[in-house]
């Protein structure tokens, strides 16, 4: 299954979703599944736009706007995804401090755990289905997009159980508690979804300003560099950063009294070419030699 049609695939169940929550949350006076249903579409837009990025990212033309590439569309992207999800959660956690202050929402908890279960399930299965398939794709888009569910599905089972025990409580002395089982359920939730956001967040921010590439995405290249150097009795410089679904490499010879003929350079970038293609499909190449410190 390719990452375009998984895209599709998550953008038509956020639309299924966020009709469906936004829609049962009016008709049940739930401050929860309208968050959940507003999360959804949200999510709808956040899914729409990475569709267009990644068309455009696809896109291998050489275009003279982006002279090195666009890679960083990518983690841009999910920096704006993540905000929007972060704002969305504070804001919707202040709502549900002022409910609390306000006496609780009456709620009725049978037909808030009808939607609980139906949620849980789909999302669930919208999110195994995801991590399954990116597996194999190792997409960074995806993988917001895995986040999201995820975040969407414990949401969903948090609902799931805060309405039954709300629905319990009646049956009990504890029942003056019930109005306020949902704003509490909001608050809990979208405090605990922030962890989601902003995990994708750092993540994307890292590779975004460019980050050195950590030690598990050097050591190929690093072992490749190690070789040559010897062979050439030289000392390099690597720089390497991981910028979205592509890794960015200069590395630099420093030759000592010894020249290479053209064809012996180009050799030495395939072996290196031959390194990052263990890491990743898409790379930014540059190898150079030098015989001036200054230059390495």
């Amino acid at each position: 299954m390719t990452e375009r049609k998984l895209l599709y695939i998550s953008l038509a169940a956020t639309l299924f979703f966020a009709l469906f929550g936004t829609v049962w949350g009016l008709y049940t006076n739930s401050g929860m599944i309208i968050f959940d249903g507003i999360y959804s579409l949200i999510s709808l837009g956040l899914t729409a736009l990475s569709l267009m990025v990644l068309k455009e990212i696809q896109n291998y033309k050489e275009d003279d706007r982006y002279p090195f590439g666009k890679a960083h569309f990518e983690p841009l992207l999910i920096i704006f995804k993540s905000v929007m999800l972060i704002g969305m959660c504070l804001i919707s956690s202040v709502n549900a401090v002022s409910d609390i202050i306000g006496g609780g929402r009456v709620v009725d908890p049978g037909m808030a755990l009808v939607y609980a279960v139906i949620n849980t399930l789909g999302c669930g299965a919208v999110t195994l289905v995801l991590r399954g398939v990116n597996r194999q794709l190792d997409s960074g888009l995806l993988d917001a997009e895995y986040n999201q569910w995820l975040g969407d599905t414990l949401l969903s089972l948090g609902v799931l159980i805060g309405f039954a025990l709300s629905y319990i409580s009646l049956m009990t002395p504890f029942g003056w508690l019930s109005p306020y089982a949902d704003p509490a359920l909001v608050l809990l939730m979208s405090s605990i979804f922030l962890i989601f956001p902003v995990k994708s967040f750092v993540s994307a921010f890292r590779e975004f300003i460019w980050i050195e590439a950590d030690d598990e995405h050097r050591q190929p290249i690093l072992d490749e560099a190690e070789q040559i150097a010897r062979e050439l009795d030289a000392e390099y410089k690597l720089r390497m950063v991981v910028v979205g679904r592509e890794i960015n490499i200069e590395l630099n010879f420093l030759l000592q009294q010894k020249s290479l003929l053209t064809r012996d350079m180009d050799d030495i970038r395939k072996r290196v070419e031959k390194a990052a293609l263990t890491i990743r499909e898409q790379h930014w190449i540059n190898v150079n030699f030098t015989e001036l410190r200054e230059w390495l």
